[in-house]
């Protein structure tokens, strides 16, 4: 009598299913998993419209930025000298392989806004406008892109510029959310500053978030 034959197992377009099962994982793997590719799209700059606390928390800056005066609250106004641009740098962190949308709203001669960082092109926006008007730039990510330095500044020996908004929209967590400082500067910045979320002013467009 003969014995019994093993049955086979069941087969998925010609492969066993465990081989199968491999083989699909392995090609998951290689495309990515679907939460990497399921980040909001977000403003990745802290402080990006310079509300919260001195309004220059999360920014590293020079000398020759002040605020203006209390009508002119969520600016900056940066004086160049001829040994300052009077710019500031913030370091944000990216996805790899990524697009993001640079914005910057600002007015006055010769102020620049861009973005510099390894495994990327740099991108360097300017302006020499006397009244407000907004740079938009586009910023690809490499495969190995975690972190980038965004900046703006003036130019040596130049007039005095104007800046009330810089943003970086593309994939990245979520920032947290808190009430602004108050318009008369009564109260003091918190000890553990959070940053907003930007608040569009009233002739400003923010950069699209795209999906």
């Amino acid at each position: 009598m003969r014995a019994p034959r093993t049955p086979h197992r069941h087969r998925l377009d010609g492969l066993p299913i465990g081989l199968a099962a491999g083989v699909l994982a392995l090609a998951a793997a290689a495309l990515g998993s679907p939460a990497a590719a399921a980040l909001p799209t977000v403003d990745v700059v802290d402080n990006g419209h310079f509300n919260q606390g001195n309004r220059m928390v999360a920014w590293n800056c020079e000398s020759g930025l002040v605020l203006p005066p209390s009508d002119a609250f969520g600016e900056l106004a940066g004086y160049p000298t001829d040994v300052s641009f009077a710019g500031c740098t913030q370091t944000v962190t990216v996805e790899p392989n990524s697009t993001y949308r640079l914005s910057a709203r600002v007015k006055g001669p010769y102020v620049f806004a861009g973005v510099t960082g390894s495994g990327t092109a740099d991108v360097a926006l300017w302006s020499n406008e006397t009244d407000w008007n907004t740079l938009n730039g586009t910023v690809t990510t490499g495969p190995n892109t975690r972190t980038l330095t965004v900046y703006f500044h003036g130019w040596y020996q130049q007039g005095p510029y104007r800046i009330s908004a810089f943003e970086l929209w593309g994939p990245g967590q979520p920032q947290a959310t808190c009430s602004p400082i108050p318009l008369d500067n009564t109260q003091p910045p918190s000890a553990d500053p959070c940053y907003l979320t930007p608040t569009p002013r009233p002739s400003w467009t923010p950069a699209p978030t795209e999906t």
